[in-house]
């Protein structure tokens, strides 16, 4: 792999907290204006991965009826939702058993389109489950997207039809560097370090990742060394202090 100092991650996908900010404020009043102008705002994914916006249909009732429309979501609501399907993509990866780095690579993913787009623009489940099929596709661990649509039992055309419009949203910039990759060797040192190979208590590879889900821009504007730290911190504090609680037991 290319060195992070030189990658497109760190060139174009690193931001500061304000930035991220105008980015989903440009997104959520493009579709608040979408839903306006249409009164939808879903836009339609074709088979061969075009894309369309709903056709304007304002008529003399639907100007009568504008004051009962659906409101269109806050930027606030849009990141409950992401978070809540970042949860759901760890689901689909326990379910099928995947490596670390295939969930790390499809939370980036999914993370980077929800820069460029609004929920309210594109279904989240179904941009979720493209991210988790790109993410298997470029780390080498693939799964047809027949197989991953029978798995959770969704139509895997949706994924096919999904897959462009992801890869134009993340700009074909594929390789990403997550902080999970290199953890795995420093964890088995620090269970070591601090209770010992036979203790009960474990520190998890599995629970850095869900950590490293949660922070809504963390894996944007943080490089991976940094979360890494700052979730390893987090977890060792954690471990002593139950390691702590253990002693007083005894």
């Amino acid at each position: 792999m290319a060195d992070f100092q030189t990658s497109t991650h760190r060139a174009k996908w690193i931001f500061s907290p304000q930035q991220l900010v105008e980015k989903y404020r440009a997104a959520n009043q493009r579709a608040k204006q979408i839903l306006e102008k249409c009164g939808a705002t879903l836009m339609e994914v074709d088979v061969n991965g075009s894309l369309s916006y709903p056709e304007p249909h304002m008529t003399a009732k639907d100007s009568a009826e504008k004051h009962y429309r659906t409101k269109p979501l806050s930027i606030e609501e849009e990141q409950c939702i992401k978070v809540f399907y970042e949860n759901k993509l760890q689901e689909v990866y326990n379910n099928f058993r995947f490596p670390h780095k295939i969930q790390a690579t499809a939370l980036i993913y999914f993370k980077r389109f929800y820069l460029q787009w609004s929920v309210m623009e594109h279904q989240p489940k179904h941009i979720m489950l493209t991210c988790v099929y790109a993410a298997c596709k470029i780390e080498e661990n693939h799964v047809s997207a027949e197989e991953l649509g029978k798995g959770i039992s969704q139509d895997h055309q949706m994924i096919l039809n999904n897959e462009m419009i992801v890869y134009q949203s993340l700009e074909f910039d594929l390789i990403v560097y997550a902080p999970y990759r290199s953890v795995e060797g420093f964890i088995n040192d620090v269970e070591v370090c601090l209770v010992g190979p036979d203790a009960a208590v474990k520190l998890c590879l599995g629970d850095l990742l869900v950590m490293g889900s949660n922070p809504e821009t963390a894996s944007l504007h943080m490089q991976g060394n940094s979360v890494m730290l700052v979730m390893t911190s987090l977890k060792c504090s954690r471990l002593c202090k139950r390691q702590q609680d253990l002693k007083l037991i005894k």
